[in-house]
């Protein structure tokens, strides 16, 4: 397994695998406007995606962050609004990857907080990542 970051010419591999992360959220297909929204996203630095391919380089799973500042901390810091791993026998360990190169990244950047909005579904993943529930604010929050 892969996992790299996407850039503009990476769009066609990431497009698939975003719709069925759609889907499995209960949106429509909406092809035209996904290729907008991801394209935008990317050519403007609003957020990035690390992208994981399998050994016959097919997408199997991908990880969004946004960048974020704290004026109170004077830093930047991450947040992690989305991931997907298609059903797979490895899919637990395609996540933790995703999240491992998350983390790397945000320390590579000099950030040391790593924030999480994501559903009830995921909250065993981000506890067993390290992440903490924080009651204040209802996000979970991993501090690198």
């Amino acid at each position: 397994m892969k996992i790299f970051k996407a850039e503009q010419w990476n769009i066609e591999v990431l497009l698939p695998l975003f719709e069925h992360y759609r889907l499995a959220n209960g949106m429509t297909e909406n092809p035209d406007r996904t290729l907008t929204f991801l394209t935008n996203r990317i050519r403007f630095n609003e957020s990035l995606f690390f992208i994981a391919v399998d050994s016959q380089d097919e997408a199997v799973g991908f990880i969004q962050l946004y960048p974020r500042l704290s004026s109170l901390q004077l830093q930047r810091y991450w947040q992690l609004t989305d991931i997907y791993v298609v059903n797979c026998s490895l899919q637990t360990e395609i996540y933790t990857a995703l999240i491992s190169k998350a983390k790397d990244f945000v320390l590579y950047t000099q950030s040391n907080r790593l924030v999480a909005e994501l559903g009830q579904a995921q909250r065993e993943l981000l506890e067993q990542e390290g992440f903490k529930l924080n009651p204040k604010k209802s996000l979970f929050e991993l501090t690198l």
